[in-house]
């Protein structure tokens, strides 16, 4: 095999590993704790949200501050026990405001 063909050959095989590693991350996901239980689908702020009883999770997307995702999902499903984007988990003071945003407080 010459120099050009094994660097090629090479090369071809770094990216399917790096290609092959993308593919097998998990999907940063939205979650979301609901004090009442519900069993539905529905898309909010672009995203499709699948929801049983109290726990609701939706890929993430990143085209609305996760804030705003918050009240909107509170807005939709009811009062949240909690709120995580990605590996950002809301606080209490967060969730608070998020809950009172939903409620046009």
């Amino acid at each position: 095999m010459t120099g050009s063909a094994l660097a090629s050959t090479l090369g071809l095989g770094a990216l399917l590993i790096v290609c092959t590693s993308a593919v097998a991350q998990p999907l940063s996901m939205y979650r979301a704790g609901l004090e009442r239980p519900v069993s539905t689908t529905a898309i909010v702020k672009d995203a499709r949200w699948s929801c049983e009883g109290t726990h609701c999770a939706a890929p993430r997307a990143a085209t609305s501050p996760d804030a705003n995702v918050c009240a909107s999902v509170a807005r939709r499903f009811g009062r949240l026990t909690s709120f995580s984007a990605g590996d950002r988990t809301f606080d209490a003071g967060q969730l608070e405001r998020c809950n009172a945003a939903a409620a046009g407080d």
